[in-house]
């Protein structure tokens, strides 16, 4: 097919054959060897911005042709495969920074390149998953929803089992953050590979993001870290990109190996979120938690400085605030919202 002669020979795949890519690996019929083969061809080959575009458009268009929007909202997630099995950074962080009143959208899916998923995590964690028709009265209550990825894009049914099959991070790795079913404000981006890094914070400005950052953790990490300079590409409300690097040393944050970060099974890193929400613990585990909330909480324009999102960070820990933001969403959902 014309298709697999432009990925063969690298060439910018269009916005209809981007479509095209997505019902081939989509379609039951196929065979999943095929699957395999094609997609970890077009894995291999130098994926333009435009191509990375085009087919998180063709995803988020075939399940939601009027993608919904909720004014202000942000995601914070990150595209895993950088094999640092760090406990769920992204997700304890959601509650800190809803807990400041910024609406968290979370959309995440079960490990496929980790031990602990967000979803396995919330599993463990007795919080259930929101439907996306039901996100804005879980909004609107509760301040933060969870989406489950494979429930909000059950077309990636098909597609899961191929990923699982390439020893490799896919490019729906990458295409995963983006795809959120809302049309966010802003969102805070942590990518694996740092080449990616600029084509990414290009596509969520065609996506529509007002303001996003993109984050390469210093030593290989999809989140930033404590272990050194992490490399950020900021989008502003302009649409201008910026690049720019940061340290947590420079902020008062306690300097620490990747390794200090890593976790476990859903258990494990269960425990460690409850640790850090009701503030036992103080530890380098902590300050990464601190670090990437404040991240959030300046691309979403609730502060004027990162400097100032590490102290409204530690401010919300500290209080209890993001404890309680835990405990209200514990076991709700909007089937049981009247």
């Amino acid at each position: 097919m014309v298709l697999l002669k432009h990925i063969n020979n690298h060439t910018i795949i269009t916005q209809s054959e981007a479509t095209q890519l997505i019902a081939y690996l989509t379609d039951p019929q196929v065979d999943i060897e095929d699957k395999v083969d094609v997609l970890t061809r077009f894995t291999k080959k130098e994926i333009k911005q435009e191509e990375l575009t085009y087919i998180a458009n063709g995803l988020i268009q075939t399940m939601y042709p009027k993608q919904p929007t909720y004014e202000g909202s942000i995601c914070v997630c990150g595209t895993g495969g950088d094999k640092s099995n760090s406990f769920n950074i992204s997700t304890t962080v959601s509650f800190v920074v809803a807990s400041a009143g910024v609406p968290v959208i979370k959309h995440g899916n079960r490990s496929i390149t980790s031990h602990s998923g967000s979803t396995d995590l919330l599993k463990e964690l007795d919080i259930r998953t929101t439907k996306v028709s039901d996100v804005p009265l879980q909004i609107e209550r509760r301040g933060l929803a969870f989406i489950n990825a494979m429930e909000s894009y059950p077309i990636m049914k098909h597609i899961q089992p191929v990923r699982k099959m390439i020893p490799m991070p896919t490019i729906f790795n990458i295409i995963g953050p983006l795809i959120n079913p809302f049309k966010l404000t802003y969102q805070v981006m942590g990518v694996y590979d740092p080449s990616r890094l600029h084509m990414i914070t290009q596509t969520l400005r065609d996506l529509g993001r007002r303001r996003a950052i993109v984050i390469h953790g210093a030593n290989g990490m999809d989140e930033a870290t404590l272990s050194g300079d992490n490399e950020i590409y900021e989008l502003n409300e302009k649409g201008n990109i910026t690049h720019y690097y940061i340290n947590a040393k420079d902020y008062g944050l306690k300097v620490a190996d990747n390794t200090a970060l890593q976790g476990g099974s859903p258990i494990d890193n269960k425990q460690i979120t409850l640790d850090i929400l009701s503030g036992r613990d103080t530890s380098c585990k902590r300050d990464v938690v601190v670090l990437n909330a404040a991240l959030a909480l300046y691309v979403s324009e609730k502060v004027a400085t990162i400097a100032s999102g590490i102290g409204l960070a530690q401010y919300l820990i500290d209080s209890g605030r993001a404890m309680k933001q835990f405990l209200q969403i514990r076991g709700d959902s909007c089937d049981n919202i009247k």
